[in-house]
This record gives C-alpha cells, sequence and structure tokens, in this order.
C-alpha cells in the first residue's frame, strides 16, 4: 500500500514517515499543501494523511480540490483542531476520518489500515484465496466448501489479512486493528492468534506466511516439493 502524508513540521513528518515504512508500507511526504496536492493526483496513493494547517495551501483546501477533481482517495485528517465544529467541517468537506494531535503511532496506523480495508472492500464483499473463502460483511469464513469455525478476534484478523491478501501485513498494523489503542496486549497475544488459526487452516492450499522482521502475508501455500 501506497500513502501520501501531507506534514510540513519536519521532525514529525520524519518520524511518521519512518513508522509507517517500518509497517510495511511505501510513502511519499510533502512538506505543503502545493506539493501535496501534486502528490496526491500524480502518485497515485491508496491511502491521503493531510494536514489540516500547512504552508502555502492548507489540508481543508487542497482537500476540496482533490474531491472537486473527483480525487476520491480515502483520506485522514490531522490536526490540533479537536471542536466538533472544526471536525464536522473536516468531514463534510470529503474527509474520511480525522484524527486530533498528539496522537500514538499504532492509532495512525490502525486508522490507514481500517480505512484502505474498508475502501477495497466496497467492490468485494467475499474475498477467495486458493480453499478460503472470507465474506467481510458476513462476517463469516467457508475453508473448502464447509463453515470455518472462528472466535471473533479470530476473525478479525483474518478479514484484515484477507482484505489485503498477498500482501505484506505488518505486526503493528494487525496489533492496531485487532486492539484498541487504550489496551495493552499480552506480548504473545498475536502469535496465539496467528497459531490458533494456521491450525483450523490445516490442510487447506492457504496459509499465513511469517515474512521475517516484516510482518504476515495470507497466500495460496507453494505446492510441496
Amino acid at each position: 500500500m501506497k500513502v501520501l502524508l501531507v506534514e510540513d513540521n519536519r521532525l514529525l513528518g520524519k518520524s511518521l514517515k519512518r513508522g509507517l515504512e517500518e509497517a510495511g508500507w511505501t510513502v511519499d511526504l510533502a512538506a505543503d499543501g502545493e506539493e501535496g496536492l501534486y502528490l496526491a493526483e500524480a502518485g497515485a496513493p491508496d491511502v491521503i494523511v493531510l494536514d489540516w494547517m500547512l504552508p502555502k495551501r492548507s489540508g481543508i483546501d487542497v482537500l476540496k480540490d482533490l474531491r472537486a477533481r473527483k480525487v476520491m482517495t480515502p483520506t485522514i485528517m490531522i490536526t490540533a483542531k479537536g471542536a466538533v465544529p472544526d471536525r464536522v467541517a473536516g468531514l463534510n468537506d470529503g474527509a474520511d476520518d480525522y484524527l486530533v494531535k498528539p496522537f500514538e503511532l499504532v492509532e495512525l496506523i490502525a486508522r490507514i489500515t481500517a480505512l484502505h480495508r474498508r475502501a477495497k472492500n466496497n467492490g468485494a464483499a467475499v474475498v477467495t484465496l486458493g480453499d478460503l473463502e472470507v465474506h467481510l460483511s458476513g462476517h463469516s469464513a467457508r475453508l473448502k466448501g464447509a463453515p470455518l469455525d472462528l472466535t471473533s478476534k479470530e476473525f478479525d484478523l483474518l478479514s484484515a489479512l484477507a482484505a489485503r491478501s498477498s500482501e505484506l501485513v505488518s505486526r503493528a498494523a494487525l496489533v492496531g486493528i485487532l486492539y484498541n489503542v487504550e489496551s495493552e496486549p499480552d506480548s504473545n497475544s498475536l502469535d496465539v492468534l496467528l497459531a490458533r488459526i494456521r491450525k483450523k487452516l490445516g490442510g487447506a492450499n492457504v496459509e499465513i506466511a511469517t515474512i521475517r522482521g516484516k510482518g504476515f502475508m495470507l497466500r495460496v501455500a507453494e505446492p510441496s516439493p
């Protein structure tokens, strides 16, 4: 996935860019509204993270221009403006989500992942991969045509991987999806969930592969030699 980050604070921008890249994504960084508008059109990002207060052009003006030009890329506004009228104004002008500074990187990762998944799922309510069918809107899955018995958390994890099947999903992104920012999951809770799902997928031609040091990928398993 490709993210466009438009942030004029150089230190914050570099820090967020590094964190998002460590989550496994490609990130373009723009330091003002004009550059952000250009990259939003020319760079074809999957998600835009757009600061409200920017030099040359404000984030809200950039967003208005994009929507007027029929560029409907999912966009998260980030700002110090936390009042309800400001949030409403941003959403009315075409923002898909709103994040108030200061925020934790894990929350931004979770918001980006959820927004991207929602945008992809608008066109596909069922993901089919090998023997596996995941009904994203129906909260159910089938393996070789039979219902797959999953707990709520197991389904959340499997659907997060299915929505980006054959793509790398970082550990940080999965933790952000599965757990609230306020909660602190046990260090091995994600690994326990992965192990349980892998066991339930046993014997099928689909697997959750671990990409060492980077994350996980739901993919069709390579045939045994």
